[in-house]
């Protein structure tokens, strides 16, 4: 078992995972236990019907690692593999590879899995009757065996360890010692007999293709149930419930669930609504939950309410369902390949509030809302309840008292491209834009805009920030300006000695200082009394400066530049970083444990801060979009970080969040096995004691 501790440390035992294995040699042979770690778990991993969870969903098929895009079966065996049946034969996944498994016996075209209580693996196939696969070997059994139909679709395991196997012409049994028995029940021998599962009362439950039920105990037959005589129609599949013996819930082609006791009928079981599901291929129980496999896609029942899950990339003809021992679901599609849903630290702001995909420049936490800026359709603000529609103003004007017709903010920023929202001390909100009025003022349903008339040197502002004298700041095309009292007081650009006035970036410093870093020329520090030019002669490794940004507890100023990131102290002393391990990074957020969150192209890097200060080896974690991050930051763009650690990630399709506070709750065991040893092209599995011994020769 490994188990991860300490907040980076857990995030880099995610990419890197080092396992010890203990071997002793003796004179008798080498030994090594082959014991599996861990149990099953049966918490889920994540919750798909709280919209907090964050969570990856990945699909599998013949371009993403399947051989097949259909998938039939799942299970898992408790050495952790899982195993995936389809018409074109049978994978095993590892948990990074899917393996196809190649077999001498005709093993191809499978319909059904079925791992039991002594790990073998049963595999059934539609043309080739039923395989055991045991310690990597296939038990093959036909007609040969007394099997009267080789379509085997339907599998399960009572407590005394016989299996039972449902073929399109009724049910046989193999018991412990392998042999098979034919189940001789007029009622169901020329039946196509589709779902076998076990009751909690270890009753045998079954289904045939015309939607009768039956039940069986010790291989006879102890009730059939036709459909006439249960008022129910058209059912496609059945699970008992496993908290009350001899209840069942009956899911049928239509959008109905019923559930109650076979002998009371449809009369007396309770029915339920589940649309907008149709067509029920299996039901899933866990906990206080039903999950529903259809044919057109996943849905849960809970406390009533029935919720189909959206925006999934698997959502056609789901056939079932299963939990790993980590807790993570997998879901296999008849159509489509294999589904896999993990936790994931990142959520998707807008998947979740129903957006569309498109290019962000800001986010903003104001109250209980978070406002975006999105690059072409301007402003949306996402409330507790979702996306909101308006933002009222009762009063809109310009800054030198021009009434504007605008009553809405959204349609005041309509025509414009918002590029940064600032919150001011007094709870104002300062909205810098590239349109007619670069810079918005709002406050509790009032606008107040800046434009030409004001004094603003241009249309294009990139963001504005509060300074310790009272005035506010903003930076874009034609230099710094300097606003008090609503009044445009200083404009900071040629005239002062800055060459390059497209300005990108601002930061203030404790003495007063304004330190601005422009589109190819630098760094300018100003002060009161002069201007002071900072290039690649200083220290800097490119004069494109995209952030510039306050160190949150330390005397130093972050720089993040077209090609490195640097720091600069209070002295105004550049120290590029040598070994940060990418170079096209747009900003960092720092959280009070000491890990630098590095937004870039490539995604999210997360290092320790002492180590970049350090300047020698800086290893950092990647999160992208392999490992759960929703999109890629947007450059240039200004992301909001809340005083709880909420990071809202400007991104080039949307927005992600996640807190940079909070380290990965869990503690997942992972699990590893050693199921097997090749020794001289011979393949050597362990004794009943897990243990392989391989012959000293």
């Amino acid at each position: 078992m490994l188990k991860r501790s300490g907040p980076l440390y857990r995030r880099t035992a995610r990419a890197t995972l080092c396992l010890l294995l203990a071997l002793t040699l003796s004179l008798a042979g080498l030994t090594a236990s082959a014991e599996p770690a861990g149990a099953a778990e049966e918490t889920l991993a994540v919750d798909l019907l709280n919209g907090s969870d964050g969570y990856t969903a990945i699909l599998y098929d013949n371009i993403n690692g399947l051989s097949t895009s259909e998938a039939n079966a799942i299970a898992q065996t408790a050495d952790g593999f899982l195993w995936i049946g389809s018409y074109g034969g049978l994978i095993r996944y590892d948990g990074s590879s899917f393996e196809r498994i190649r077999s001498q016996e005709g093993i191809s075209s499978i319909v059904a899995l079925y791992a039991d209580a002594d790990d073998r693996l049963w595999v059934g196939t539609n043309d080739s009757g039923i395989a055991v696969l045991e310690k990597g070997a296939f038990h093959v059994f036909n007609k040969a065996d007394g099997l009267r139909s080789l379509f085997v679709c339907a599998i399960a395991q009572t407590s005394d360890g016989d299996i039972y196997i449902g073929t399109t012409q009724g049910v046989a049994r193999i018991d412990k010692e392998l042999t098979l028995h034919v189940i001789d029940e007029p009622q169901i021998n020329s039946e196509y007999i589709h779902n076998l599962c076990v009751g909690a009362d270890d009753i045998l439950y079954g289904r045939t293709q015309a939607g009768d039920v039956f039940t069986m105990k010790e291989g006879k037959l102890t009730g059939f149930y036709d459909s006439a005589r249960l008022g129910v129609s058209g059912i496609h599949c059945l699970v008992p419930d496993p908290g009350k013996p001899g209840y069942v819930y009956l899911g049928t082609t239509g959008s109905e669930l019923y559930y109650g006791a076979l002998e009371e009928g449809a009369a007396g079981m309770q029915k339920i609504d589940v649309s907008p599901m149709q067509y029920l291929n299996a039901i899933v129980i866990h906990g206080d939950q039903l999950w529903l496999c259809a044919d057109n896609g996943i849905g849960v029942v809970e406390d009533g309410a029935v919720t189909r899950l959206e925006n999934l990339p698997l959502n056609s003809s789901v056939e079932c369902m299963l939990t790993d021992y980590q807790g993570n679901l997998w879901f296999a599609s008849s159509k489509q390949g294999v589904m896999k849903i993990v936790p994931n630290p990142f959520a998707d702001v807008f998947a979740q509030a129903g957006l569309s995909a498109e290019v962000v420049n800001s986010t903003c936490e104001l109250g209980d809302q978070l406002w975006i800026g999105r690059k072409s359709s301007g402003l949306a603000i996402v409330g507790p309840d979702g996306l909101v529609e308006h933002a009222p103003l009762s009063s809109a004007k310009t800054a030198s008292g021009e009434a504007l017709a605008d009553d809405d903010l959204m349609t005041l920023l309509a025509g414009s491209q918002i590029r940064s929202f600032t919150p001011d001390s007094e709870g104002r909100l300062w909205i810098a834009c590239y349109g007619k009025y670069p810079v918005i003022r709002y406050e509790a349903g009032s606008a107040v805009a800046f434009g030409a008339a004001e004094g603003m040197p241009s249309e294009r502002v990139r963001t504005v920030v509060e300074g310790n004298d009272g005035a506010f700041y903003a930076v874009g095309t034609g230099g710094l300006t300097r606003i008090e009292n609503d009044r445009v007081t200083d404009v900071y650009g040629e005239a002062s000695g800055i060459r390059n006035t497209e300005i990108l970036t601002v930061a203030l410093a404790p003495n007063g200082d304004r330190i601005v870093g422009t589109d190819g020329d630098g760094i300018y520090i100003i002060t009161d009394a002069k201007v002071v030019h900072l290039g690649t002669d200083d220290g800097l490794s490119s004069e494109v400066v995209m952030r510039i940004k306050k160190d949150r507890t330390r005397d130093l100023f972050w720089i993040v530049t077209s090609n490195s990131l640097a720091y600069m102290d209070a002295d105004y002393t550049i120290t590029t970083l040598r070994d940060f391990p990418y170079a096209n990074n747009f900003d960092l957020y720092e959280n009070s444990v000491g890990e630098m969150w590095v937004l870039s192209s490539n995604g999210v890097y997360v290092a320790s801060v002492e180590d970049m200060i350090a300047n020698e080896s800086i290893p950092a974690v990647l999160y992208n979009r392999r490992n759960g991050l929703p999109c890629i930051p947007t450059a240039n763009a200004y992301s909001a970080l809340t005083a709880d650690g909420e990071l809202y990630i400007a991104g080039t399709t949307g927005v992600a969040r996640i807190n940079i506070e909070q380290p990965f709750a869990d503690t997942t065991e992972v699990k590893m096995a050693v199921p097997c040893v090749a020794a001289d092209g011979v393949t050597i599995y362990s004794d009943e004691d897990g243990v392989i011994t391989v012959p000293s020769d």
